[in-house]
């Protein structure tokens, strides 16, 4: 049966939401007064917009009118190695509207698998949410999420490459002269922090 259309949302938090793409200025207006958000971020790539006729520049225009903080990070419907490029640019951008006190709304198209993965990857490398109770946390809030977990699986394993000088000087930092630590749990706690610390950080090129 193909999917139709309609706005809904889920609570994940009392400040994060995730639902489904607004279309009109109407839905912009529609999310606001239901919700009390501040913020809408988007995750459609141009494809996603060109499909569904929706004018991006327009809506954030509205959006703004509205008093509305409008974010974009589109990200390729149906691409797991997309996703997993660019999910750390999108839990980024999501962890400064956070930062910012912001109550966000974070879309995709259908809102169930960009998006919650998203805001997972948020709870789990910024907030420090365990990912087990992150990932009930999406799931109960969005009953039909079906994010790409090997994705974020692939993400966190990317920044580890890409940051592991960083981590091993926090490991050593943690460590110091206690050799009695036990040496998983060091390189755990390293690496939760540096990771949190690189994507809740200013916002780079």
């Amino acid at each position: 049966m193909p999917w139709t259309w309609t706005l809904n949302w889920g609570i994940i938090t009392p400040d994060l939401f995730v639902g489904t793409c607004p279309q009109e200025p109407a839905d912009l207006k529609e999310i606001k007064v239901s919700t009390g958000v501040t913020a809408v971020m988007s995750l459609q790539h141009d494809e996603c917009l060109a499909r569904y006729g929706i004018d991006f520049n327009r809506m954030s225009r509205e959006g703004e009118a509205l008093g509305l903080v409008m974010e974009r990070c589109p990200i390729r419907d149906f691409d797991p190695l997309e996703t997993r490029r660019l999910l750390p640019d999108a839990v980024k951008k999501l962890a400064g509207l956070q930062a910012g006190g912001h109550r966000t709304y974070v879309h995709c198209t259908a809102g169930i698998s960009r998006a919650p993965l998203t805001v997972f990857g948020y709870l789990a490398l910024v907030a420090g949410v365990d990912e087990s109770e992150a990932r009930r946390m999406i799931m109960d809030g969005r009953p039909g999420a079906v994010p790409y977990w090997e994705a974020y699986d692939g993400a966190r394993a990317d920044l580890k490459v890409r940051h592991r000088d960083l981590i091993q000087r926090r490991m050593s930092e943690l460590a110091g002269d206690n050799l009695s630590l036990d040496g998983a749990r060091v390189e755990s706690r390293a690496e939760a922090e540096v990771l949190r610390e690189i994507l809740s950080g200013p916002e780079s090129g």
